[in-house]
């Protein structure tokens, strides 16, 4: 089958509220006892559910409207290719009814938008399409020249989905063709001349596009702009085909805000007044009960510590309540014998001599997170074997990759230190190399093979669109998608990844980290008014312009990045930091007891005391003792800390604003 090719609608009515009969907003959605899942008594449900961008419902309406539209507007000039809305109208949405009892499941699909409220909604396609027709071509934007059912129920006309050989039957007396008139250099305002993005056929084509309107209640005064030929250039360089996901888990990371966080991850966790760090346990997806059309993604977390002074588990409800680690900076350690001392690491360190008071005053806990969070970001683990040539070419593949605090898939963009700084790489194959005449994997060489794109931007012009790459990640896709609705009405223009390299090789040192979507991320990061803000004035950065880069917490200045220390098991990463018996569930990969959440957070496996003895504690640094002020306001005694400390990990100040203060400044986190 031929892929699918984008139209960008510019133009439409929808309206998110209306004013309702006494003149008060309503949402111009579904009521909220329409969109409340839960069953009656007797098992019965009826309820609405927002469908989201690439659903395979809403995608299938998008390929009907488009094809519509340019069997319509294209005539025999677009023959043997697919055509797809690269989204519905601006604030038009579209929910699916579920009525389900015992025995059956029924589900329809309704669009919502239309301007006169939520009682006039679309029951199908063919239903809209007479509207998105009129939205297409009207530049008066004049609602008595639509003749869908909503806007003109007085002449009530039966559209069906055209005949794939031969336009639609009028139903009305046929109008004359309409030439299509190219619109001016400089398109006016979105609201007040409608356009329509079409792709081009050819790099030769460059034809006008002649339509013959169905009929309408009136004729509509404007036209489509005409199919321009793109400029002629060397040919593009080939993308890798994407390979399909090899078990359950890197299917579910593939899918478009879905998962923010994955098993197995360092991360920062919400601890009420201030922030921590912790690994991944598991996670599930259950239904908001604040947005029941929507799923909410919950985490089970381990907070990291000292082996001293283990932390029970905690249950993170929403991802509101995390953090990726390469979001923000550890702080400095909370002791001040600690941030003295260079070259201290987790393993090296006295930690009962830290909680003891040997090296000042501060939190011991905070500083054990802080210290094993920088060991696991020196790590690296590679998992999920796929080859092994180790005899003929010294090589094996793998199918997922723990880099420093991440997990990393096949088929996924990562971030790279290489290029602009935004450039991504779409990894299709991890390679670990050994050396000649070794088994050792601590001597082995990990490199990264995969398609290298940069971040690029097209003002919008008739009958220009950017390549139709299929083979990028779905997520990739979708959240261009999402950026670009946001863009084209009001910036007008469009943003793509352009293909730099194919099948480039690099080391673990040039990557960054994890690629995120700005459309999942940002909101979280910026605040949820900060990226509403940024919505309306068309202003959707990177992601990555707001993360570290990994290593960057061990950096020394003037010295390149190092490949890191390589990890066999991923909790061996976390070491002592975590409690012994800690399991990393495998999701849908691993048995389904691992499934199960803890009632309420759970405690620590073994006592503190078991530990001890089954864990090697590390004999104390000959150091001198650093003794502060004890009696210093806000201090309990030797190596503990009242709560003050939460001034060293509370890093909401980095989301109001100090993130952007600092970096003006010439900082870099």
């Amino acid at each position: 089958m031929a892929p699918y090719r984008p139209i960008y609608l510019t133009r439409s009515d929808g309206k998110l509220e209306i004013l309702s009969k006494s003149r008060k907003k309503e949402s111009n959605a579904p009521t909220a006892d329409q969109l409340d899942s839960r069953s009656d008594a007797k098992g019965n449900t009826d309820y609405f559910k927002e469908l989201e961008l690439g659903d395979a419902k809403e995608v299938d309406w998008r390929r009907k409207l488009g094809g519509m539209l340019i069997r319509e507007v294209g005539g025999q000039e677009h023959p043997g290719s697919n055509y797809i809305l690269a989204a519905l109208p601006e604030n038009y949405r579209l929910y699916e009814r579920v009525k389900s009892g015992p025995v059956s499941e029924v589900t329809d699909a309704y669009l919502y938008g239309h301007p006169q409220g939520r009682k006039k909604r679309y029951r199908s396609p063919g239903d809209f399409f007479p509207h998105l027709l009129w939205l297409a071509t009207d530049d008066n934007g004049d609602p008595d020249n639509c003749s869908c059912k909503l806007c003109a129920p007085d002449d009530l006309q039966v559209f069906k989905e055209p005949d794939r050989t031969k336009p639609p039957e009028p139903v009305k007396k046929e109008q004359p063709p309409i030439k299509k008139e190219a619109i001016p250099p400089k398109p006016p305002a979105i609201g007040t001349r409608p356009m329509v993005i079409v792709p081009s056929r050819s790099h030769s084509e460059d034809k006008g596009i002649s339509v013959t309107k169905p009929p309408a209640s009136k004729p509509p005064s404007a036209t489509l702009p005409p199919t321009v030929a793109r400029q002629a250039g060397p040919p593009p360089a080939t993308p890798t085909v994407l390979a399909p996901a090899k078990c359950f888990e890197q299917d579910q990371d593939s899918q478009w805000s879905k998962y923010l966080f994955r098993p197995g991850e360092l991360a920062w966790f919400n601890r009420g007044n201030a922030w921590g760090l912790s690994v991944i346990l598991k996670r599930t997806l259950e239904r908001d009960l604040q947005n029941p059309s929507k799923d909410r993604a919950k985490y089970l977390v381990q907070p990291l510590s000292n082996p001293l002074q283990q932390k029970s588990t905690k249950i993170i409800e929403s991802e509101d309540g995390l953090r990726p680690w390469l979001a923000w900076s550890p702080p400095l350690p909370t002791h001040s014998g600690l941030a003295k001392t260079p070259g201290l690491t987790y393993n090296t360190i006295d930690w009962k001599g830290v909680t003891s008071g040997r090296y000042g005053q501060g939190d011991a806990e905070v500083d054990g997170s802080i210290f094993a969070a920088k060991a696991v970001d020196d790590s690296l683990t590679l998992f999920h074997p796929l080859t092994n040539n180790t005899v003929t070419t010294g090589e094996r593949t793998y199918n997922g990759i723990y880099l420093g605090g991440e997990k990393i898939w096949t088929g996924e963009p990562i971030r790279l230190r290489v290029g602009s700084g935004q450039d991504i790489m779409v990894i299709h194959s991890i390679v670990e190399r050994l050396k000649p005449g070794s088994t050792s994997i601590s001597s082995a060489t990990v490199l990264l093979v995969g398609d290298i794109y940069k971040f690029s931007t097209l003002s919008l012009q008739p009958g220009v669109e950017p390549p139709d790459n299929r083979h990028l990640p779905l997520r990739l896709r979708q959240d261009m998608e999402y950026r670009n609705r946001a863009t084209i009405p009001i910036k007008r223009t469009m943003s793509f990844w352009k293909l730099a390299q194919a099948q480039a090789k690099l080391p673990v040192t040039d990557i960054k980290g994890r690629w995120y979507e700005s459309s999942a991320l940002l909101p979280i990061l910026k605040g949820a008014d900060a990226f509403s803000q940024d919505l309306t004035r068309g202003e959707i950065g990177d992601a990555g312009q707001w993360m570290n880069a990994r290593g960057d917490c061990n950096a020394v200045s003037g010295v390149p990045p190092k490949a890191g220390t390589r990890v066999v098991d991923r909790l061996d990463a976390f070491g002592r930091s975590i409690p012994p018996g800690t399991k990393i569930s495998k999701g849908l990969d691993g048995p389904p007891e691992e499934h199960a959440f803890p009632k309420e957070n759970a405690l620590p496996p073994t006592t503190v005391q078991q530990q001890q003895q089954q864990q090697h504690v590390q004999v104390p640094m000959p150091m001198e003792d650093v003794q502060e002020d004890a009696g210093k306001k806000g201090l309990e005694g030797p190596g503990v800390s009242d709560g003050d400390i939460e001034q060293f990990m509370d890093l909401d100040r980095l989301e109001d604003g100090y993130v952007q203060q600092f970096t003006e400044a010439g900082g870099q986190f």
